[in-house]
């Protein structure tokens, strides 16, 4: 071997050492500045209230004539979208249970929900679609038929609002099965086995979807997903994909109940939409530390209790 050529070699391992060290002092340097931003952001939130409160009058006036509604659904957003952020799902189904015991009706409970969903998804969805894990022909399989049930399961529920002591209950029990499907999926999960078959119904299935969804509050992702990944889609694009039409199939929904609704509950929107915003980066940061399972068992037992609940609540003061 040449002189060159082994002089050549032996400085690999010293180019590969110092592009890995470059490598690490770059991540650290935007992990800095990214705890820098972060804090210095909530300095700035902290100085802007303690601003507002104390030279302000019609500021601290218009805080503490907050309905504590506000303050219940600002909590309650905050953990559910934790919830979330760990195991991928069950936003919609813990807030609408949350809702409807809190005696909103199921229209208002899911414009509630769906409103608050809006943000958070959209973000998702352009992460996912920057990490390549959207699936564009299952994109658009899903989008037009789940945008499709999603309004004319909204426009059905708006339609019904007037009768909410009949709906409550319907939709109670739903939030129960899903409740039931979820401590399912947590205690017998199965790994995809290479002889399923992929599900092929797509169009069926997100048109489906998006009606149950708005009827509903949620279920999307625990319906669409799970259903995905059951009949051997790929478990990344199935969910950029689902999380990326969910933007689509919320601001519809919305819209829809929007322009439905006389009377929305928007101390529970905003509660829920400042609380889950809070929640987000915070998140992905805890989900790795907490076990899957053991939040899915926990929140699948409290959406069941708070919709048994509901549902003997509202039987009781129709009979009785």
């Amino acid at each position: 071997m040449p002189e060159a050529e082994a002089i050549a070699i032996s400085k690999v391992p010293k180019a590969i050492h110092v592009a890995e060290n470059e490598k690490l002092s770059k991540k650290h340097t935007y992990s800095k500045l990214k705890v820098t931003l972060w804090t210095s952001a909530f300095v700035v939130a902290v100085i802007a209230l303690v601003v507002l409160w104390n030279y302000h009058p019609s500021f601290k006036g218009f805080v503490e004539r907050l309905s504590p509604t506000f303050y219940y659904f600002l909590a309650a957003g905050f953990v559910f979208a934790m919830i979330d952020g760990a195991i991928g799902m069950s936003y919609g189904v813990t807030s609408t249970s949350f809702a409807l015991a809190m005696g909103v009706p199921p229209a208002s409970a899911s414009t509630a929900v769906h409103l608050s969903e809006i943000l958070s998804c959209g973000i998702a969805g352009y992460i996912h679609n920057k990490m390549g894990n959207i699936n564009k022909k299952l994109f658009w399989l899903l989008l037009i038929p789940g945008i499709a049930g999603a309004v004319v399961g909204a426009f059905l529920l708006s339609s019904l609002e007037h009768y909410s002591d009949y709906t409550k209950p319907l939709v109670s029990l739903y939030t129960l099965i899903l409740g039931w499907v979820i401590l399912n999926k947590a205690i017998s999960l199965k790994p995809k086995s290479k002889g399923d078959k992929k599900i092929k119904n797509i169009r069926v299935l997100g048109f489906g979807g998006g009606f149950i969804d708005a009827v509903g509050g949620g279920g999307w992702g625990s319906i669409v997903l799970s259903s995905l990944i059951a009949g051997a889609r790929n478990p990344r694009t199935s969910l950029g994909t689902v999380k990326a039409t969910r933007f689509f199939i919320a601001m519809l929904s919305s819209l829809t109940f929007i322009v439905m609704l006389h009377d929305i509950h928007w101390d529970a929107v905003a509660g829920l939409i400042i609380g889950s915003a809070v929640a987000s980066p915070i998140a992905a940061r805890v989900s790795n530390r907490i076990s899957v399972k053991s939040i899915m068992i926990a929140v699948s037992i409290i959406v069941m209790l708070v919709s048994i609940r509901s549902i003997i609540k509202v039987l009781t003061g129709i009979f009785f």
